[in-house]
């Protein structure tokens, strides 16, 4: 049930993130006078379709994404609404909206957070002037612990305390005597009974973090979300530049670097955790493929704005549009290799463990 539950909500996850970039090309191109040949939830076989105007709108089978398919994306049409005929300001747009649209579901989900109450993923909770939750969370269970017998695990919140040290110093204050303790994991709670060793540093025997929450109204979770993301913007940003310096120096990918596994077992933790934690690291998730697609590399929309952008400064196209195609092809089949090459790793590093 729970590998169910962490496919059914990845599966969204990454049909919602990829949805809202492609409709982020699909109403900047409607909006520019592009004709739409296609607007398609996740991928074929069709489940069923139907025809508005000149569009057609699809549901698929495959939940994951979707696509837009313009008049003249491949460059070979004439028609004055094709996609290839308009100015290249306007065909920038079109191509860099969708990253555009990942930013902005980016703000969207993090000021939800916000106004729920949310651990900041890049700033310190003390920057906030909102209201702060004190949350202790479980992240190590040691070996013959009075945790581990009976059956506190890893992810678990432990509820009633202001703080950290406050539920330090009450373990400690009750060394070798048994303490009622309520518990917190993926939105369930439950009440134990637990006897304390008399252990001067661990009588419970856990690692544990302080997880500071912050709770703004709307109004300022909006603010708030949108002042982190450029901050996690410029994190990812830098993050990227050692990346690709690491590859070129040594050849190496680096192992923060993760895949479709890698994220399915982060999608799994986060639903143990809660709600707001899936709503954070979907963000994530959005920015990271917004920054990565705008990366100048041939198939990604980064790549297809520099031949554009060329385009623009020599006023005329670099090349044949039958050679850019082939270049985007020759791109794409590079990054599916990167892609299962990262996938493999991600099975060695987290399932054969």
């Amino acid at each position: 049930m729970t590998f169910l539950l962490t496919l059914v909500v990845f599966i969204l996850i990454l049909g919602l993130l990829i949805f809202v970039h492609e409709f982020g090309h699909f109403i900047i191109a409607k909006r520019t006078g592009v004709k739409v040949l296609e607007f398609a939830f996740g991928f074929p076989p069709r489940i069923f379709s139907w025809k508005r105007q000149e569009t057609t709108y699809s549901i698929n089978a495959i939940p994951v994404g979707g696509y837009v398919k313009m008049l003249g994306e491949d460059g070979q049409n004439n028609a004055p609404n094709s996609f290839s005929k308009k100015k290249v300001p306007t065909r920038l747009a079109i191509v860099f909206a969708g990253v555009f649209f990942n930013f902005l579901l980016t703000i969207v989900l993090l000021a939800i957070g916000f106004s729920i109450g949310m651990s900041p993923i890049v700033s310190k909770a003390d920057s906030f002037s909102g209201e702060k939750i004190h949350n202790i969370l479980v992240v190590q269970i040691e070996k013959d612990s009075p945790a581990q017998k009976v059956g506190i695990q890893s992810g678990e919140m432990i509820l009633g305390f202001k703080n950290a040290a406050d539920f330090q110093n009450f373990t400690q204050a009750h060394k070798g005597e048994t303490i009622s303790l309520a518990m917190k994991k993926a939105g369930r709670t439950r009440n134990i009974s637990v006897l304390l060793s008399q252990s001067s540093e661990a009588p419970l025997g856990v690692g544990m973090v302080e997880d500071v929450k912050v709770k703004l109204p709307f109004y300022k979770a909006i603010v708030a979300a949108t002042a982190e993301t450029g901050k996690i913007t410029w994190a990812i940003i830098k993050f990227l530049g050692i990346f690709f310096k690491n590859i070129f120096v040594s050849g190496k990918v680096s192992q923060d670097v993760t895949g479709p596994v890698g994220v399915f077992s982060f999608v799994s933790s986060a639903i143990d955790l809660g709600l707001v934690y899936v709503l954070q690291l979907t963000a994530l998730i959005s920015i990271n493929l917004a920054l990565i697609n705008i990366l100048p590399f041939p198939a990604l929309d980064g790549g297809r704005i520099l031949f554009i952008a060329l385009e623009g400064v020599r006023g005329k196209k670099v090349i044949r549009a039958e050679i850019e195609n082939i270049i985007h092809l020759v791109g794409f089949a590079i990054l599916i290799l990167l892609i299962l090459a990262i996938t493999y790793r991600d099975i060695i590093r987290f399932v054969v463990r």
